[in-house]
């Protein structure tokens, strides 16, 4: 069976949360809130993998001693250290992350500040200037 191309007049492509044109909405205000957010979820899956590093070597305490001679023991042991190395890799990029995003939410936050308070003294200066008149 053939597969139907879909119409080209009826496609289109709508953002998400996007209004009709030229409509006067809120919906693309931005905010320092998401970034600061995302640092904290990095910084919780940071400690999600320092528990699992943890948890992972402690779930193989004194298998070296019980196991001694077998290929098996070696086979765990060359396993336990390429996960710990993915582990510790994904834990070292989730801090970098987390201070990343940290630092834009507060640039992000301060540059909005900056804006307004830019804007705010331009406003000023007009409703002086508009006095004048």
């Amino acid at each position: 069976m053939p597969t139907q191309e879909p119409s080209v007049t009826a496609s289109h492509l709508l953002l998400a949360s996007a209004g009709p044109a030229g409509a006067d909405n809120d919906t693309h205000k931005a905010s320092a809130h998401p970034w600061t957010t995302a640092s904290g979820v990095a910084s919780e899956l940071r400690e999600g993998m320092n528990t699992a590093v943890g948890d992972l070597g402690h779930a193989h305490d004194g298998m070296k001693s019980g196991t001694s001679g077998f290929v098996s023991a070696t086979t765990l042991t060359s396993i336990l250290t390429t996960w710990e190395t993915r582990l510790s890799a994904v834990r070292a990029e989730c801090e970098q992350l987390s201070g990343a995003l940290k630092k834009a939410g507060v640039d992000f936050g301060e540059n909005d500040t900056s804006v307004k308070e830019s804007f705010d003294s331009t406003k000023s200066k007009i409703d002086d200037y508009s006095k004048g008149r």
